[in-house]
C-alpha cells in the first residue's frame, strides 16, 4: 500500500490516539513495539516519545501497526485511511452515514436523509446524492469507502436485493459502526441475529430521529455530529430548519468556549437565524442559563 504524506500523518495520529486508550497500557505497547524491533517506550522525559519511536517506520510497518492497534484486517487499512482523509461527495463537516435501502423506497429514504441533514448528519442515498456526470457504481463504492457509519433500512424488498446485501457485507468488512432499522421486515443473514428497532408506520422525521440518536451516541462521531449541527444552522434555508438545528445544539447541554464563540458568529451569519422566531426561541433561554449575552454581540 503506497502511502502519501497525508496518509502517514493521519495514520500516525490515529495510532497515538489508539495507544492512549485504556486498552493499551505501557506493557502491551512495548510487547507490540518489540515485535517490530522498535525501541521500547519508557515514558521518561529524557527517553524517546512514542511519536519519535514511530516517526521513521516504513510504510509496511506503519500499515501493520495500524491494523493491529485499530483491530482491523490489514487489507481494510486502505479503506479506513480513505474514510478518515477523503470527504468525496459528502457535505463538509457533517457526519457521514451510508443509508442502505431498496431502490423501491428511494423517495422515503431521501426524505429521511433530508431530516438527518437538519441535525448535522449527511445520509448518503444512492441516486440522490450522486453526481450525474460520474459512473454511479463507482460513486457508491466511494461512499462505502469513505462513510463513517452505516444504517440499513429494512423494507421487505431489502433482503432480496443483491446490492443491499453487498453494501451490508462491505460495511461489516470495514467494521464501521453498524445499525439497522426494521421497516416492515426483519433482516436476513448475519445481521438477523441481532435485535433492531422497528419503525414500521413511522414517518421520515421519526425514522431520522431514531438514526440521529444512535449516531450522536457514537464516541467516534460525536465531534462530527456537533460540527454538522453548526454547519446545518449556518446554512439553514428557512427559520424552521434553523429552529430545528438550534434545538439540537441546545440539547448538547454544554459548549466549549470556542463553540460559544462560533455560535455567536453563526447567529448573525444567516437572516433565518437572527430574524427567525424559532431559533431565537430555542437559543435565548440557553444563552441566559449559561450567563451569555443575548442577543450575542455582532462580529
Amino acid at each position: 500500500m503506497a502511502l502519501s504524506r497525508k496518509d502517514r500523518f493521519n495514520m500516525k495520529t490515529q495510532l497515538l490516539e489508539g495507544f492512549g486508550t485504556l486498552e493499551w497500557d505501557s506493557n502491551r505497547v512495548n510487547v507490540l513495539l518489540r515485535e517490530f524491533k522498535l525501541q521500547p517506550f519508557t515514558g521518561q522525559f529524557d527517553h524517546p516519545s512514542l511519536e519519535e519511536i514511530i516517526a521513521d517506520v516504513t510504510d509496511e510497518t506503519l500499515t501493520e501497526l495500524y491494523a493491529l492497534v485499530m483491530n482491523i484486517d490489514i487489507d481494510a487499512v486502505a479503506d479506513v485511511v480513505e474514510s478518515a482523509t477523503n470527504d468525496g461527495g459528502w457535505k463538509p463537516n457533517y457526519a457521514r452515514v451510508f443509508l442502505s435501502h431498496s431502490a423501491k423506497h428511494k423517495k422515503f429514504v431521501g426524505e429521511v436523509a433530508d431530516e438527518l441533514a437538519l441535525v448535522g448528519v449527511h445520509g448518503f442515498v444512492a441516486h440522490d446524492t450522486m453526481a450525474f456526470s460520474k459512473p454511479w457504481q463507482s460513486q457508491i463504492e466511494q461512499a462505502l469507502r469513505s462513510m463513517q457509519a452505516f444504517v440499513a433500512i429494512i423494507h421487505p424488498e431489502f433482503n432480496s436485493s443483491p446490492w443491499c446485501q453487498q453494501e451490508v457485507g462491505w460495511a461489516r468488512g470495514r467494521r464501521v459502526p453498524f445499525y439497522a432499522v426494521r421497516y416492515g421486515a426483519d433482516p436476513a443473514g448475519f445481521i438477523g441475529r441481532d435485535q433492531w428497532p422497528s419503525a414500521a408506520g413511522q414517518n421520515p422525521a421519526q425514522v431520522a430521529a431514531i438514526i440521529s440518536s444512535w449516531v450522536s451516541a457514537l464516541p467516534e462521531l460525536g465531534t462530527a455530529v456537533t460540527e454538522g449541527l453548526f454547519e446545518s444552522l449556518r446554512t439553514a434555508p428557512s427559520f424552521i430548519d434553523a429552529g430545528t438545528a438550534a434545538k439540537r445544539i441546545v440539547s448538547l447541554g454544554s459548549l466549549t468556549d470556542d463553540q460559544w464563540d462560533r455560535l455567536d458568529t453563526t447567529f448573525w451569519s444567516n437572516d433565518q437565524i437572527y430574524g427567525g422566531a424559532l431559533p431565537s426561541k430555542a437559543l435565548q433561554p440557553f444563552y441566559r442559563e449559561n450567563q451569555r449575552q443575548w442577543p450575542p454581540a455582532k462580529p
